[in-house]
Protein backbone atom coordinates (compact mmCIF):
# COMPACT_ATOMS: atom_id res chain seq x y z
CA UNK A 1 0.00 0.00 0.00
CA UNK A 2 2.93 2.50 0.97
CA UNK A 3 4.23 1.76 -2.88
CA UNK A 4 1.16 3.11 -4.84
CA UNK A 5 -1.43 6.35 -3.62
CA UNK A 6 -4.49 4.98 -2.11
CA UNK A 7 -7.38 4.57 -4.86
CA UNK A 8 -11.13 5.62 -3.38
CA UNK A 9 -14.45 5.62 -4.61
CA UNK A 10 -15.94 8.79 -3.34
CA UNK A 11 -20.24 7.93 -3.51
CA UNK A 12 -22.24 10.87 -3.28
CA UNK A 13 -25.80 12.31 -4.17
CA UNK A 14 -24.82 15.95 -3.75
CA UNK A 15 -22.37 16.96 -6.69
CA UNK A 16 -22.06 20.15 -9.32
CA UNK A 17 -24.46 19.27 -12.68
CA UNK A 18 -24.85 21.72 -15.89
CA UNK A 19 -28.41 22.50 -14.25
CA UNK A 20 -27.13 23.04 -10.47
CA UNK A 21 -22.89 23.92 -10.48
CA UNK A 22 -23.45 24.78 -6.85
CA UNK A 23 -24.29 21.49 -5.57
CA UNK A 24 -21.91 19.66 -3.46
CA UNK A 25 -19.79 21.64 -4.36
CA UNK A 26 -17.98 21.38 -1.23
CA UNK A 27 -17.88 17.70 -2.13
CA UNK A 28 -15.92 18.58 -5.78
CA UNK A 29 -13.86 21.23 -3.87
CA UNK A 30 -12.61 17.97 -1.67
CA UNK A 31 -12.25 15.13 -4.53
CA UNK A 32 -10.34 18.28 -6.28
CA UNK A 33 -7.94 18.96 -3.33
CA UNK A 34 -7.39 14.94 -2.29
CA UNK A 35 -6.31 14.29 -6.08
CA UNK A 36 -3.92 17.21 -5.75
CA UNK A 37 -1.94 15.70 -3.10
CA UNK A 38 -1.94 12.08 -4.85
CA UNK A 39 -5.01 10.13 -3.70
CA UNK A 40 -6.90 8.83 -6.57
CA UNK A 41 -10.67 9.68 -6.68
CA UNK A 42 -13.32 8.43 -8.87
CA UNK A 43 -16.65 9.92 -7.85
CA UNK A 44 -19.93 7.82 -8.74
CA UNK A 45 -23.16 10.08 -8.93
CA UNK A 46 -26.39 8.84 -7.81
CA UNK A 47 -28.93 11.33 -9.05
CA UNK A 48 -31.27 10.77 -6.56
CA UNK A 49 -32.92 14.51 -7.29
CA UNK A 50 -33.51 13.06 -10.73
CA UNK A 51 -35.14 9.51 -9.61
CA UNK A 52 -35.35 8.47 -6.00
CA UNK A 53 -34.54 5.09 -7.76
CA UNK A 54 -30.99 6.27 -8.05
CA UNK A 55 -30.05 5.28 -4.13
CA UNK A 56 -31.10 1.70 -4.76
CA UNK A 57 -29.36 1.12 -7.77
CA UNK A 58 -26.26 2.40 -6.50
CA UNK A 59 -26.48 -0.53 -4.32
CA UNK A 60 -25.39 -2.92 -7.38
CA UNK A 61 -23.41 -0.13 -8.85
CA UNK A 62 -20.81 -0.17 -5.95
CA UNK A 63 -20.59 -3.96 -5.34
CA UNK A 64 -20.12 -4.41 -8.95
CA UNK A 65 -16.84 -1.97 -9.02
CA UNK A 66 -15.78 -1.78 -5.66
CA UNK A 67 -12.77 -4.42 -5.78
CA UNK A 68 -10.69 -2.16 -7.44
CA UNK A 69 -10.89 0.51 -5.05
CA UNK A 70 -9.20 0.14 -1.67
CA UNK A 71 -11.78 2.11 0.35
CA UNK A 72 -15.11 3.71 -0.29
CA UNK A 73 -16.23 7.68 0.58
CA UNK A 74 -19.56 8.34 0.93
CA UNK A 75 -20.68 12.13 1.26
CA UNK A 76 -24.47 12.84 3.06
CA UNK A 77 -25.51 9.83 5.34
CA UNK A 78 -28.36 7.89 2.66
CA UNK A 79 -25.44 7.29 0.57
CA UNK A 80 -23.65 5.65 3.27
CA UNK A 81 -26.45 3.39 2.28
CA UNK A 82 -25.00 1.52 -0.68
CA UNK A 83 -21.63 2.02 0.33
CA UNK A 84 -21.77 0.35 3.77
CA UNK A 85 -24.15 -2.96 2.58
CA UNK A 86 -20.81 -4.14 0.94
CA UNK A 87 -17.97 -5.52 2.87
CA UNK A 88 -15.54 -6.12 0.85
CA UNK A 89 -13.71 -2.37 1.08
CA UNK A 90 -13.55 -0.01 4.21
CA UNK A 91 -15.94 2.72 4.39
CA UNK A 92 -16.12 6.36 5.26
CA UNK A 93 -18.90 8.46 5.74
CA UNK A 94 -18.53 12.15 5.84
CA UNK A 95 -22.46 13.65 7.58
CA UNK A 96 -22.88 17.17 6.56
CA UNK A 97 -25.70 18.66 8.55
CA UNK A 98 -28.97 17.60 7.21
CA UNK A 99 -28.64 14.16 7.47
CA UNK A 100 -28.13 14.59 10.42
CA UNK A 101 -30.15 17.52 12.29
CA UNK A 102 -33.44 16.29 10.21
CA UNK A 103 -35.86 14.33 11.89
CA UNK A 104 -36.49 11.37 8.89
CA UNK A 105 -32.96 11.24 8.29
CA UNK A 106 -31.11 10.82 11.72
CA UNK A 107 -32.34 7.42 12.01
CA UNK A 108 -30.93 6.43 8.36
CA UNK A 109 -27.75 8.51 9.50
CA UNK A 110 -27.01 6.65 12.96
CA UNK A 111 -27.90 3.47 11.15
CA UNK A 112 -24.94 4.02 8.65
CA UNK A 113 -22.85 5.49 11.29
CA UNK A 114 -23.15 2.26 13.11
CA UNK A 115 -21.65 0.32 9.76
CA UNK A 116 -19.22 2.64 8.76
CA UNK A 117 -15.56 2.18 9.59
CA UNK A 118 -15.11 5.75 10.18
CA UNK A 119 -17.21 8.59 10.68
CA UNK A 120 -16.77 12.39 10.24
CA UNK A 121 -18.56 15.22 11.14
CA UNK A 122 -18.40 19.03 10.22
CA UNK A 123 -18.74 19.89 13.78
CA UNK A 124 -18.69 18.73 17.42
CA UNK A 125 -22.68 19.78 17.75
CA UNK A 126 -23.52 17.34 14.91
CA UNK A 127 -21.27 14.81 17.03
CA UNK A 128 -23.36 15.05 19.58
CA UNK A 129 -27.03 14.67 18.02
CA UNK A 130 -25.26 11.76 15.70
CA UNK A 131 -24.24 10.06 19.09
CA UNK A 132 -21.56 8.01 17.56
CA UNK A 133 -17.77 7.93 17.60
CA UNK A 134 -16.66 10.69 14.38
CA UNK A 135 -13.97 12.41 13.19
CA UNK A 136 -14.77 16.58 13.30
CA UNK A 137 -13.45 17.89 10.21
CA UNK A 138 -15.34 21.11 8.75
CA UNK A 139 -15.28 21.50 4.72
CA UNK A 140 -12.50 23.40 3.59
CA UNK A 141 -12.26 27.21 0.97
CA UNK A 142 -10.35 26.78 -1.74
CA UNK A 143 -7.72 29.69 -0.62
CA UNK A 144 -6.52 30.37 -4.21
CA UNK A 145 -10.08 30.76 -6.08
CA UNK A 146 -11.24 32.66 -3.40
CA UNK A 147 -9.35 35.46 -2.35
CA UNK A 148 -9.54 39.01 -1.97
CA UNK A 149 -10.24 41.53 -5.17
CA UNK A 150 -11.22 45.47 -5.40
CA UNK A 151 -14.28 45.70 -3.61
CA UNK A 152 -14.88 48.53 -6.17
CA UNK A 153 -13.80 47.01 -9.64
CA UNK A 154 -16.06 43.57 -8.68
CA UNK A 155 -18.97 45.73 -7.66
CA UNK A 156 -18.48 47.82 -11.38
CA UNK A 157 -18.03 44.39 -13.12
CA UNK A 158 -21.19 43.17 -12.15
CA UNK A 159 -22.85 46.44 -12.48
CA UNK A 160 -23.85 47.01 -8.88
CA UNK A 161 -25.66 50.78 -8.36
CA UNK A 162 -23.03 52.93 -6.26
CA UNK A 163 -25.44 53.90 -4.36
CA UNK A 164 -26.72 50.79 -2.78
CA UNK A 165 -25.46 48.44 -0.48
CA UNK A 166 -25.78 44.68 -1.07
CA UNK A 167 -26.44 41.71 1.24
CA UNK A 168 -25.59 38.06 -0.31
CA UNK A 169 -27.90 35.55 0.11
CA UNK A 170 -25.91 32.27 -1.02
CA UNK A 171 -28.52 29.54 -1.25
CA UNK A 172 -31.57 28.40 -2.52
CA UNK A 173 -34.45 30.22 -1.45
CA UNK A 174 -36.63 27.55 -1.56
CA UNK A 175 -35.24 24.94 0.54
CA UNK A 176 -37.02 26.23 4.58
CA UNK A 177 -34.09 25.56 6.30
CA UNK A 178 -32.21 28.42 4.62
CA UNK A 179 -35.25 31.19 5.84
CA UNK A 180 -34.99 33.20 3.57
CA UNK A 181 -38.38 34.43 4.53
CA UNK A 182 -36.25 35.74 7.62
CA UNK A 183 -33.52 37.28 5.50
CA UNK A 184 -36.35 39.34 3.57
CA UNK A 185 -37.84 40.62 7.29
CA UNK A 186 -34.18 41.46 8.70
CA UNK A 187 -33.42 43.54 5.59
CA UNK A 188 -37.32 45.14 5.87
CA UNK A 189 -36.47 46.12 9.74
CA UNK A 190 -33.28 47.46 8.81
CA UNK A 191 -34.76 49.67 5.39
CA UNK A 192 -37.64 51.21 8.08
CA UNK A 193 -34.43 52.70 9.86
CA UNK A 194 -33.83 54.63 6.73
CA UNK A 195 -29.71 54.24 7.31
CA UNK A 196 -29.11 53.53 3.33
CA UNK A 197 -30.70 51.84 0.23
CA UNK A 198 -30.21 48.16 1.37
CA UNK A 199 -30.83 45.12 -1.48
CA UNK A 200 -30.93 41.46 -0.58
CA UNK A 201 -29.41 39.36 -3.51
CA UNK A 202 -29.48 35.69 -4.05
CA UNK A 203 -26.30 33.78 -5.60
CA UNK A 204 -28.17 30.20 -6.56
CA UNK A 205 -27.36 28.11 -9.28
CA UNK A 206 -24.41 30.28 -10.59
CA UNK A 207 -20.96 28.70 -11.97
CA UNK A 208 -19.04 28.64 -9.08
CA UNK A 209 -15.91 30.64 -10.87
CA UNK A 210 -18.79 33.99 -10.54
CA UNK A 211 -18.97 33.32 -6.85
CA UNK A 212 -15.26 35.41 -5.80
CA UNK A 213 -16.71 37.98 -7.48
CA UNK A 214 -19.96 38.11 -6.46
CA UNK A 215 -18.28 37.58 -2.58
CA UNK A 216 -16.27 40.79 -3.36
CA UNK A 217 -18.76 42.92 -4.58
CA UNK A 218 -20.99 42.59 -1.88
CA UNK A 219 -21.42 44.29 1.26
CA UNK A 220 -22.03 41.77 3.34
CA UNK A 221 -22.94 38.08 3.44
CA UNK A 222 -26.24 37.04 5.24
CA UNK A 223 -26.72 33.47 6.67
CA UNK A 224 -30.57 33.04 8.04
CA UNK A 225 -30.56 29.35 8.54
CA UNK A 226 -32.35 26.88 10.58
CA UNK A 227 -29.19 24.44 10.73
CA UNK A 228 -26.38 23.93 9.09
CA UNK A 229 -22.92 21.65 9.68
CA UNK A 230 -20.38 24.08 8.30
CA UNK A 231 -21.35 26.45 5.77
CA UNK A 232 -18.86 26.70 3.24
CA UNK A 233 -20.59 29.97 2.50
CA UNK A 234 -18.71 31.96 5.20
CA UNK A 235 -15.28 30.45 4.80
CA UNK A 236 -15.73 31.58 1.36
CA UNK A 237 -16.68 35.08 2.45
CA UNK A 238 -14.17 35.07 5.21
CA UNK A 239 -11.28 34.11 2.14
CA UNK A 240 -12.30 37.33 0.41
CA UNK A 241 -12.66 39.28 3.60
CA UNK A 242 -16.60 40.05 3.23
CA UNK A 243 -18.18 40.80 6.62
CA UNK A 244 -20.91 38.31 7.89
CA UNK A 245 -24.04 38.50 9.29
CA UNK A 246 -25.27 35.17 10.58
CA UNK A 247 -27.27 32.61 12.84
CA UNK A 248 -25.98 30.76 15.23
CA UNK A 249 -26.32 27.48 13.11
CA UNK A 250 -23.33 24.77 12.94
CA UNK A 251 -19.70 26.27 13.59
CA UNK A 252 -19.98 29.54 12.30
CA UNK A 253 -19.89 31.06 15.71
CA UNK A 254 -16.21 29.01 15.89
CA UNK A 255 -15.08 29.95 12.67
CA UNK A 256 -16.03 33.54 12.93
CA UNK A 257 -14.81 33.78 16.17
CA UNK A 258 -12.62 37.30 16.88
CA UNK A 259 -12.96 37.88 13.10
CA UNK A 260 -13.45 42.37 12.24
CA UNK A 261 -17.11 43.42 11.20
CA UNK A 262 -19.03 40.49 11.66
CA UNK A 263 -21.77 39.18 13.69
CA UNK A 264 -23.43 36.11 14.85
CA UNK A 265 -26.96 37.05 15.58
CA UNK A 266 -30.40 35.37 17.39
CA UNK A 267 -33.20 34.42 14.75
CA UNK A 268 -35.03 37.23 14.50
CA UNK A 269 -35.11 40.13 12.08
CA UNK A 270 -34.20 42.22 14.95
CA UNK A 271 -31.54 40.99 15.66
CA UNK A 272 -30.09 40.44 12.45
CA UNK A 273 -31.13 44.00 11.53
CA UNK A 274 -28.91 45.17 14.43
CA UNK A 275 -26.62 42.91 13.60
CA UNK A 276 -26.53 44.30 9.49
CA UNK A 277 -26.72 48.11 10.65
CA UNK A 278 -23.34 47.70 12.16
CA UNK A 279 -21.39 46.18 9.79
CA UNK A 280 -22.69 48.48 7.08
CA UNK A 281 -22.04 51.75 9.89
CA UNK A 282 -18.43 50.05 10.25
CA UNK A 283 -18.04 50.29 6.33
CA UNK A 284 -14.83 48.16 6.40
CA UNK A 285 -13.95 44.51 5.21
CA UNK A 286 -13.28 41.62 7.47
CA UNK A 287 -9.83 40.06 8.42
CA UNK A 288 -11.69 36.87 7.88
CA UNK A 289 -8.45 35.56 5.49
CA UNK A 290 -6.07 35.57 7.95
CA UNK A 291 -7.83 33.54 10.04
CA UNK A 292 -9.17 30.50 8.18
CA UNK A 293 -5.46 28.78 6.90
CA UNK A 294 -6.43 26.13 9.56
CA UNK A 295 -9.84 25.28 7.07
CA UNK A 296 -7.75 25.45 3.67
CA UNK A 297 -9.17 22.83 1.28
CA UNK A 298 -5.23 21.82 0.99
CA UNK A 299 -4.92 21.72 5.16
CA UNK A 300 -8.33 19.60 4.97
CA UNK A 301 -7.53 17.34 2.52
CA UNK A 302 -4.75 16.09 4.71
CA UNK A 303 -6.50 15.36 7.85
CA UNK A 304 -9.33 13.56 5.41
CA UNK A 305 -5.94 11.34 3.58
CA UNK A 306 -5.18 10.46 7.41
CA UNK A 307 -8.73 9.08 8.16
CA UNK A 308 -8.47 6.97 4.95
CA UNK A 309 -4.54 5.79 6.26
CA UNK A 310 -6.01 4.71 10.04
CA UNK A 311 -9.31 2.84 7.97
CA UNK A 312 -6.35 1.31 6.40
CA UNK A 313 -4.87 0.49 8.77
CA UNK A 314 -7.70 -0.82 11.19
CA UNK A 315 -7.74 1.88 13.83
CA UNK A 316 -11.05 3.28 13.03
CA UNK A 317 -11.68 5.08 16.63
CA UNK A 318 -11.19 9.09 17.11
Amino acid sequence: MADRPLKTLVVTSIYPTPEDPGLGAFVASQVESLRKIGVGVDVLFLDVQRAKWELVKGIARVRRIVKTYDLVHAHFGYNGIPACLQRTRPVVVSFCGTDIVHPRLRPLARWVARRADACIVKSDHLRAILNHPAFVIPNGVNLERFRPEDHREARRRLGFRPDVRYALFVANPARPEKRYDLAKAALEAVKQSNIMPLEILVLHNRPREEVPRYLNAADLLLLTSDWEGSPNAVKEAMACNLPVVATDVGDVRQVLNGAHNCAVCAATPQALAEGIQNVLRDGARSDGRSRIARLSADAVAVQILKVYRRVMEGRDTP
